[in-house]
């Protein structure tokens, strides 16, 4: 048990943003250095980006777990499913970090977006619980977000606005600090898009991250990005099958290694790039 805790807290040093985070995993994260496809959003991201594109109609649920730097005490399993009905989109998610008998983390978020022509305006709402093994306790926060998107046929922005509230988990405790982030999609002239992101933290380094993803075939595309802040290299893969989709992305930390995420979906996103109606 304390080797494993040390090991726990050498990673968390090197790599702060693996635990502590009030956003859920999504499927194609690491592969893309954390960047998101705006123009055709799994039901992941648009927990995180509320104001992410879904057609008029159409759902999505997901499912994934994800291993980060080989080692068991840092695994994630996650669960959402997003929905939209004319100018409303709500998402909902969950996930576990963590073993409960040494150190995890319970979240829940919800998130809501009003499109309005090409912009839209959305907002979200989360919950985590944090148990400690060996008797120490449970700990537990809440915190809002806010997000705001424009999207053309080629071109999608988007902005979060994430732990307004400035969360503390304990009377005494630090705080969490709002997060401000921006993503951006080329959306190409063939079946390829490219995606960035920039956040901005008090106290911290800003973080750049930049990826590609192309439809090789109605069957598989590949994607790849990389990050800043930790600096990260990553990859996948998606293969299509009838109206699911299973997603394996990687990423790669020059000290600590490999992370990995296998997702499967299921629902009205299609496949690759961007989505048939995104923007209606």
């Amino acid at each position: 048990m304390r080797k494993h805790f040390l090991a726990y807290l050498v990673v968390i040093c090197c790599c702060p943003a693996v635990s502590g985070s009030f956003d859920l995993i999504t499927s194609r994260g690491l592969g893309l250095g954390h960047s998101v496809v705006l123009s055709g959003s799994s039901a992941s991201v648009l927990v995180n980006v509320p104001t992410g594109g879904l057609a008029s109609g159409a759902w999505h649920f997901e499912c994934g777990y994800d291993r980060r730097f080989g080692l068991s005490d840092l695994d994630n399993v996650f669960v959402s499913g997003a929905k939209r009905w004319r100018w409303l989109t709500v998402g909902v998610g969950a996930s576990q970090f963590g073993k409960t008998d040494l150190y995890a983390e319970q979240l829940l978020k919800g998130s809501l977006a009003f499109h309005l022509d090409s912009l839209t305006f959305g907002g979200t709402l989360s919950a985590m619980q944090v148990q400690i093994g060996n008797g120490y306790g449970t700990l537990r926060a809440a915190t809002v977000g806010a997000g705001a998107s424009w999207r053309s046929r080629r071109f999608f922005a988007a902005a979060t606005f994430d732990n307004l509230t400035s969360p503390s988990l304990a009377e005494y405790s630090p705080t969490v600090k709002p997060i401000y982030s921006a993503y951006a999609e080329l959306i190409g002239l063939g079946s390829y898009s490219i995606t960035s992101r920039a956040t901005f933290e008090d106290l911290q380094k800003p973080s750049f991250a930049g990826g590609l993803i192309v439809q090789v075939s109605n069957r598989a595309s590949i994607f790849g990005g990389v990050s800043t802040e930790p600096m990260e290299y990553g990859g996948g893969v998606e293969m299509y099958i009838r109206s699911g989709v299973i997603t394996y992305a990687t990423s790669v930390h020059p000290v600590l290694g490999l992370s990995h995420t296998v997702s499967f979906g299921l629902g009205s996103v299609s496949r690759g790039r961007t989505q048939k109606g995104a923007f209606d």
